[in-house]
């Protein structure tokens, strides 16, 4: 018996939890991510959004400590002397052990939206398993009880990765030098990924440097934000932003810095939901999932000699993220 979430049995909204944030990554970190996006496409056929969610919820919440990470490699932004750059961030987000599994229960409902032979009777029904990032050799189960006694029994799909890593990859470009103001745009054109729809990454910020009122600091610091929307197809859209301060001490070829931040995340997914034999029970179907991590403390050191290459650890309150970048430019 195949057993599907309520209100999800069609193809896109079952899929939709997981699948753009997958065709999202396998266009920014390329070949092998795109196969694996189709395996999550062929899983997720398999399973309603209840079971969606909570399945790909560790990779949608690792989005927003990826997506703000490495917002700097310096606290120095000159006053009176252009400096510009272009090149590429790569940051990868350290996932819970417990991010692997998830359980959910979902009590007194119509059981059959599971399952049509039990339609009328209301229960509990109980899905487990591993997540996107869990066992890739174990199935997930989802079990329906009515007055305690279990009334179907079915098993899912295993995890796609075996793996507590999840990446990111984006372009950026600056430009600053004027009053300490430095401004940063992290963009990529819309892009046709076929089945995913269209996709669209923009991002910007402003930093500045208060070492041009307090002279004779010690360090340089510096104050910013950076907001940034990833889009997928008409059904998908995702932000993140950040606000952070930094202070950095520049050697001969090599500067350190390190800063606090604030930052939040959110993703909303709307869609038609189709019913396979009744267009009566066609319906909207919206939800958001908001990012788990609110703080971060980076330390990171960056390596100045013909390119600008900086390595960072980002420890939030919920996860650690890593991340490198190699910028070309003044």
């Amino acid at each position: 018996m195949r057993v599907f979430a309520k209100g999800h049995r069609n193809r896109r909204g079952r899929s939709a939890a997981c699948l753009l944030l997958a065709g999202l990554v396998c266009l920014l970190v390329g070949g092998a991510e795109r196969a694996a996006a189709q395996d999550v496409e062929e899983l997720l056929t398999q399973v309603g959004e209840d079971y969606a969610v909570a399945y790909s919820s560790p990779f949608l919440y690792s989005f927003g400590p990826n997506a703000n990470s490495n917002m700097y490699s310096t606290a120095h932004i000159p006053w009176t002397r252009i400096v510009f750059g272009i090149g590429v961030k790569g940051m990868t987000t350290q996932l819970n052990e417990t991010d692997q599994t998830f359980s959910k229960v979902i009590e007194n409902v119509d059981l059959g939206a599971y399952d049509p032979a039990l339609a009328g009777q209301f229960g509990d029904v109980f899905m487990s398993g591993p997540t996107i990032f869990g066992s890739t050799s174990t199935n997930g189960r989802v079990q329906g009880f009515y007055n305690g006694v279990e009334v179907f029994n079915a098993e899912t799909i295993p995890g796609l990765v075996d793996s507590r890593w999840s990446p990111l990859v984006a372009p950026e470009a600056y430009v600053g030098g004027v009053f300490g103001l430095k401004a940063t745009v992290r963009y990529l054109p819309e892009i046709d990924t076929g089945s995913y729809g269209k996709t669209k990454y923009f991002g910007y910020g402003l930093q500045w440097n208060v070492n041009g009122i307090l002279k004779n600091l010690p360090v340089d610091i510096m104050a910013g934000f950076f907001t940034q929307e990833l889009d997928v197809g008409t059904i998908y859209q995702s932000e993140a932003s950040t606000y952070f301060a930094a202070v950095s001490k520049s050697f001969t070829m090599l500067t350190v810095y390190g800063g606090l931040a604030a930052e939040d995340s959110k993703m909303d997914v709307a869609y038609e939901f189709i019913h396979p034999s009744d267009p009566t029970l066609n319906s909207d179907v919206n939800f958001s999932i908001d990012g788990i991590q609110t703080s971060r403390f980076t330390l990171g050191v960056t390596l100045d000699f013909l390119a600008k290459l900086n390595v960072e650890a980002g420890f939030g309150n919920k996860l650690t993220s890593y991340s490198a970048g190699l910028m070309f430019g003044l």
